[in-house]
């Protein structure tokens, strides 16, 4: 045989095309869950559009709800016109951008009344507001030569607009300032539109959805005008006068005199809901927050719903072939926290992100993500519902493997926190343990104490009286220091002769070890008393176990003699008639003859070895029983049956008495036959020919028995116990047939059964007594 002993540590090529096969399976299944969460997740976020529309209509509609709320009328457009106000006047309440870039309202605010010519100043609300802010609100330079004389000309008067004179150089700077300023104020123009012309105007307000002319008078009472384009649906439209002055000058009627004399158009577009600023920002979150975020909401405990029902559904082993979720549920359960931890920051940490960005100066950006649904909404929706996805749907697995694996290696064993408590509780239950051990033997302790007992009497008399010495000595005083030192004066003379004693003992006991049992110590040793006694009686119980191991010597003798000689004895006749057999000059007849006894003596070899064997197992336990509710009269008249042909051949007379009602036993019915089986056939083999067999069965509350009575045809010298051990018969010539294990393996069955069996010899009268529980 050629063998290669280089290449014998070498792996095979199958086990890695295996592995490498295995490993491409568990992959794929990964990417299979992967992508199935994904798909779950694009569908989820992608269907909330559809859905949304279906339920709360077009934006179209949104925008002329808007336009009749409060929140647009006495919210957003009183605060665009406070602003228009501020930097027509020259004046701030503080810095707020939220106007700037206004598109979706187009606006024109000037004096009314004003001629304006060719030097009129046209701005937009920004950069007059962005101005004043930067130039901290420093007037307008930016006028002609004529403009600027006639300011100059006001400003160098000899008394000013309240007569206050001017002589002062700084007085007259700062009046020539403030006069340029209204000056330029009222030849300015704030709007957004790029032409202003009557026909633009005009044109723009036929197009429109809504337009509004707000005229304030010379007290800054303000009166309002309203109309609607071609194209408009607006049909419940109103606005009420004076709501919109409260709300303009915060309730304080008296500040309408800084609104005195302006005039401000203001245009709705047509194309309303496609501008960013404050005023479509309104529309969305009064939408997007109350209405839009509850639809994301449904639809995502809808799909979560689905997700759950669908990792139920799937076989778990199809799942666990995913090393994903492999891994996912071998990870430790506190990991899986941290896990779910992070996408809840990651998750709150894109909302904040995008919450706190400022959307037009104004607001924050999710409710316009919401409601506007672009592309930001799919680029940060789908991923983080991916991962929402995926991570619900490994949970969802991890529940299932918990059910496969159970609580304890599920759960428990995959957590750090559960593996400290279930050490601690298991320490915790061994400390109770042996706590409750140790005054359970303190209880048995004392419960045992006999007062009956001369030394445990003395024990117990001595720690009375130890207690009581205490209690005297501790409230004595100096007469109970007296009673102190004399105390303990009793008591080491007490523990001197008790250590005496017991050096006593000890030196008995070292003979008892050196083998001289023949020793005689003195019993009067107050507690020590029992010890002593047990060692005088040493001699006894030795000279007993002596003996018994004596008998016990002597049954194994004969029981191997016993053994040897019931197998010899069919043995021998099996090979004296085979030599017999081997002579060809025998007859036909004499050869049949031959085989006949053959095969009697095989049987006799074949029972015996069988009833070696099951009195072995029955006397070591080794044996399995069948227990079941069996009528035990019915088995025994059963047993009678089966043995009939041999009763009705014997020349005995059976008087049997049994009780008419059935007797229910939990008794393995097979081998409770073989026991009724083997003390009949040791009745019909030794009983004395033409005598009486007496079989009474008696029933009592808690138990049945039977008893057999027989007079014996042999002489019955021996123990009643040693007729029950293994290969011993009545004849002791062994002349009989059978192996003397009958008996004996009737009482092993017995007593693994619970019952007892008992055996009286008084004379030639044998008497056998089986008593078993009832159930």
């Amino acid at each position: 045989m050629d063998i290669n002993l280089n290449n014998q540590n070498d792996k095979d090529p199958n086990d890695e095309n295996r592995f490498e096969k295995k490993k491409k399976s568990l992959l794929s299944s990964s990417f299979a869950t992967a992508l199935f969460t994904l798909i779950f997740a694009v569908v989820s976020v992608v269907s909330y559009i559809p859905i949304r529309n279906a339920y709360f209509g077009t934006t179209e509609s949104h925008a002329y709800e808007y336009l009749e709320s409060d929140r647009f009328l006495y919210q957003h457009l009183t605060g665009l016109t406070r602003k228009l106000q501020q930097s027509m006047n020259g004046t701030n309440d503080g810095y707020d951008d939220s106007y700037v870039n206004i598109k979706s309202v187009q606006y024109k605010m000037s004096y009314a009344g004003e001629t304006k010519d060719e030097n009129t100043v046209i701005k937009t609300l920004d950069q007059a507001f962005r101005e004043r802010s930067r130039n901290d609100f420093i007037p307008y330079q930016e006028v002609t030569s004529y403009k600027e004389e006639q300011a100059i000309e006001i400003g160098n008067g000899e008394l000013g607009e309240e007569g206050i004179g001017v002589r002062d150089e700084g007085v007259k700077e700062e009046k020539r300032e403030e006069s340029i300023e209204a000056v330029v104020n009222r030849n300015k123009i704030l709007t957004n539109l790029s032409d202003i012309s009557e026909l633009k105007l005009q044109k723009n307000k036929e197009n429109s959805l809504l337009y509004l002319k707000i005229t304030f008078d010379q007290n800054g009472v303000p009166s309002i005008e309203s109309g609607f384009g071609k194209k408009s649906k607006l049909e419940n439209f109103n606005i009420n006068r004076d709501v919109f002055a409260e709300r303009l000058v915060y309730s304080n009627l008296e500040d309408l005199k800084d609104y005195q004399g302006l005039e401000v158009e203001y245009i709705i577009p047509s194309d309303f809901v496609e501008y960013d600023d404050i005023f479509t920002y309104g529309m969305k979150d009064s939408y997007a927050i109350s209405n839009y975020a509850m639809v994301i909401l449904i639809i995502g405990a809808i799909s979560v719903l689905i997700l759950m029902i669908t990792a139920f559904a799937v076989p778990y082993e199809s799942q666990n072939k995913a090393s994903i979720i492999r891994l996912f549920n071998k990870m430790f359960l506190e990991l899986k926290f941290v896990v779910w931890g992070l996408l809840m920051l990651l998750i709150a940490g894109v909302f904040e992100m995008v919450s706190n960005y400022r959307y037009y100066g104004y607001g924050s950006r999710l409710a316009a993500l919401i409601y506007d649904a672009d592309g930001l909404f799919y680029m940060i929706g789908i991923p983080l519902t991916f991962l929402l996805y995926f991570l619900i749907y490994l949970s969802t697995v991890y529940l299932k493997y918990i059910y496969h694996k159970g609580l304890k290696e599920g759960l428990i064993d995959n957590s750090f926190f559960g593996k400290i408590c279930l050490y601690c509780v298991r320490k915790a239950r061994n400390i109770l343990r042996r706590m409750i051990l140790r005054t359970k033997n303190m209880v048995n302790t004392l419960m045992a104490i006999d007062l009956k007992e001369d030394n445990q009497r003395k024990l117990i008399g001595i720690g009375i009286m130890n207690f009581l010495v205490i209690v005297i000595l501790g409230s004595g005083g100096f007469f109970g220091f007296v009673l102190a030192a004399i105390y303990s004066v009793l008591v080491l003379r007490y523990i001197t002769d008790l250590l005496e004693k017991a050096k006593e003992l000890n030196i008995a006991s070292e003979q008892v070890s050196a083998g001289n049992f023949n020793i005689n110590l003195n019993e009067d040793m107050g507690i020590l008393t029992p010890l002593a006694k047990n060692l005088n009686n040493i001699n006894i119980g030795f000279s007993l176990a002596v003996d018994k191991e004596i008998k016990s010597q002597r049954m194994k003798a004969e029981l191997i003699s016993n053994v040897s000689h019931d197998l010899k004895t069919p043995l021998t006749s099996i090979i004296t008639y085979v030599d017999l057999l081997k002579n060809e000059e025998i007859d036909r007849d004499t050869q049949r003859e031959y085989i006949g006894i053959l095969d009697k003596k095989s049987q006799r070899l074949k029972i015996l070895i069988e009833d070696l064997f099951e009195a072995s197992k029955a006397t070591s336990g080794n044996i399995e029983l069948h227990l079941e509710k069996v009528d035990v009269v019915a088995l025994f008249r059963q047993t009678l049956g089966e043995l009939e042909e041999k009763i009705n051949g014997s020349s005995l007379q059976f008087k049997i008495s049994t009780p008419d009602n059935k007797v229910i036993c939990n008794l393995d019915g097979r081998r409770t036959y073989r026991v009724f089986e083997n003390i009949m056939t040791n009745i019909l083999k030794y009983a004395m020919e033409n005598s009486r067999v007496y079989i009474d069965i008696t029933e009592s509350i808690h138990e049945v028995s039977f008893t057999f009575k027989n007079i014996s045809a042999y002489e019955m010298n021996f123990d009643a116990n040693e007729i029950t051990e293994r290969f011993t018969r009545g004849d002791e010539s062994r002349n009989t047939e059978g192996s003397g294990l009958g008996l004996s393996i009737a009482k092993s069955f017995i007593e693994l059964q619970g019952g007892t069996l008992e055996i009286i010899i008084d004379g030639d009268l044998f008497k056998l007594i089986v008593v078993f529980p009832k159930a």
